[in-house]
């Protein structure tokens, strides 16, 4: 799937989705076209102007960079134990 197939099946769908629906939408976007190797940047410019994704990915990103920086902790832990 390219990211401007993507982009107009969002465009198309989320006129028909209540407000309260589409960052739960939003979310499962971004995770899916993250799971199938999109870059984050690629998105983000393919969905320019398309807040509920940005804001998806916004997130996204931030919850990934707390989970590097848990596991990034845990491995040094682990070396002083030794």
């Amino acid at each position: 799937m390219s990211l401007d197939f993507a982009n107009e099946i969002w465009d198309a769908l989320r006129s028909h989705m209540d407000a309260n629906e589409r960052k739960e939408a939003a979310d499962s976007l971004v995770n899916l076209l993250i799971d199938h190797n999109y870059e984050p940047e690629d998105i983000k410019e393919s969905f320019q102007g398309m807040k509920e994704v940005l804001t998806a990915l916004n997130d996204y990103l931030e919850i990934n960079d707390i989970e590097e920086e848990y596991d990034e902790f845990e491995e040094d832990a682990d070396e002083e134990d030794w």
